[in-house]
């Protein structure tokens, strides 16, 4: 089945998906994310509150983006595929305030992070595991580790069982000892605590990252929460679509003069 979801004027999947692999340090485009046919389709396996695991792929038209599964979906999974689809494209974020404040920074801090092209995950838990791995590992091993906890704690797609969602907070938790096992002890001990946090709190997290709270309000909340360090934390904000935060990622490019 398929169904069309409007996007604002001057959205461009294709763009999004060639700035998610163009950062220098980050790889950002990951599992359960997969892109095929020359950067035009973005795919994605995802795992809904119903229980089903469905393979999405997304594409765009002139009459606007188009979301496909292969499976029959009820109503209410098709929202929820619609809205998660929103928070992974920022289809309704404004970068206005960040822009403003870059405008006004004078030296080498003046920029303009192009956040609002880059992909984040279906929920916040996706980002902050992400964000660990990412700012921790080497853009060499960022991959092979992030596809590892995918492959390994994620449900698996049942049309095709190699494929598999992003893992729950509850079943990257129950495999603690395996996280152990896989990663250094500082990684895994911030995942295994990200995952702990989000199964003994995650309603109130969720509401913490979708509250407005004034953006150092928030970094401070986070940092309380989950112990980040300053890079971590910058990639966390980014996700939350906090552009009045400048982070301390690479991902930094300059603002036209023009």
């Amino acid at each position: 089945m398929h169904w069309i979801l409007t996007v604002p004027d001057r959205f461009s999947l294709p763009h999004i998906i060639r700035h998610s692999l163009a950062c220098e340090q980050f790889k950002l485009l990951q599992p359960p994310f997969s892109v095929h046919r020359g950067m035009e389709h973005l795919h994605r396996v995802e795992r809904l509150q119903s229980g089903n695991t469905v393979d999405l792929t997304l594409s765009q038209t002139p009459a606007g983006l188009i979301l496909r599964t292969k499976e029959r979906l009820t109503g209410t999974e098709t929202e929820e595929i619609s809205q998660k689809t929103r928070r992974m494209l920022r289809l309704e974020e404004h970068v206005q305030p960040f822009s403003g404040i870059a405008h006004r920074t004078p030296g080498p801090e003046k920029g303009a992070l192009h956040g609002e092209h880059l992909l984040r995950g279906a929920t916040f838990f996706e980002d902050v595991i992400k964000a660990i791995i990412l700012t921790h590992e080497t853009k060499a091993e960022q991959g092979q580790r992030i596809t590892w906890i995918v492959d390994r704690f994620g449900d698996p797609l049942p049309s095709n069982p190699t494929r598999h969602a992003f893992p729950t907070p509850q079943q990257l938790f129950w495999g603690h000892r395996i996280v152990s096992d896989m990663f250094p002890p500082p990684i895994a001990g911030r995942l295994i605590q990200a995952a702990e946090k989000f199964c003994a709190t995650a309603e109130e997290i969720e509401a913490l990252s979708c509250e407005t709270f004034p953006t150092d309000v928030l970094a401070a909340e986070l940092v309380q929460l989950f112990d980040f360090e300053p890079e971590t934390l910058g990639l966390v904000m980014l996700s939350l679509g906090r552009y009045d935060y400048i982070p301390a990622t690479p991902c930094i490019q300059p603002i036209p003069t023009d």
